[in-house]
């Protein structure tokens, strides 16, 4: 039962999957910048989003497994990392330049410009360790809420407390399906945290 649970959990929480949620979350939070754009723009914005960060990287992951390049959709090999995790860079950098272009808060395409970093730097840990990509992808997220909070002084405690918590269950999950030892889920979380808190703190 605990294995289908850390299953289901990972699967909901992947690395992938984690910008798409947060640019979510950015569109509906009570914030000055969320509620400036209209219904239809942000419809636009999310079909747009889903487009360029899950399914154009996901055709390409599916293609570098249809060509035995990479072995399963969690890359659990560190070897195998390297193109999934530089095509999801591109799509990252190609995302954050297009959301330029719209008359919206520099906040969104800014998260993206982070989470083409962070994806660059796991890529590079990648050559030398293993490191969980999903506590970076939750680690980020919860960074990019840390630190909105602290610069612009928004009470984002709705959102802060479930990050914690879902950090602690996947991180788990994790452990238990055997993917990870317990320094390569702390060292991704503080990565992914670390890097979004000190890019929104000095905004």
């Amino acid at each position: 039962m605990e294995g289908r649970i850390a299953k289901i959990i990972t699967l909901i929480f992947h690395p992938l999957f984690v910008p798409f949620y947060m640019f979510l979350i950015l569109l509906n939070i009570n914030t000055f910048f969320a509620m400036m754009i209209p219904v239809k723009a942000k419809l636009l914005l999310t079909g747009l989003v889903f487009l360029t960060t899950i399914i154009l990287p996901l055709l390409i992951v599916f293609l570098l497994y249809h060509w035995k390049m990479v072995k399963s959709f969690y890359l659990e090999s560190r070897e195998e990392r390297v193109y999934p995790l530089l095509t999801v860079a591109v799509f990252y950098y190609i995302t954050y330049y297009l959301l330029r272009s719209f008359p919206i808060s520099f906040i969104f395409s800014y998260y993206m410009l982070g989470s083409t970093f962070l994806t660059i730097l796991a890529m590079i840990i990648s050559f030398y360790r293993k490191i969980s990509l999903h506590m970076i992808g939750i680690g980020g997220l919860f960074g990019l809420l840390m630190g909105l909070s602290i610069n612009l002084n928004l009470d984002l405690t709705w959102f802060v407390v479930p990050a914690i918590l879902v950090s602690g269950f996947l991180g788990f999950a994790r452990i238990q399906s055997n993917s990870h030892k317990p320094s390569e889920i702390y060292s991704g979380f503080l990565v992914g945290a670390g890097v979004m808190i000190i890019l929104f703190i000095f905004l």
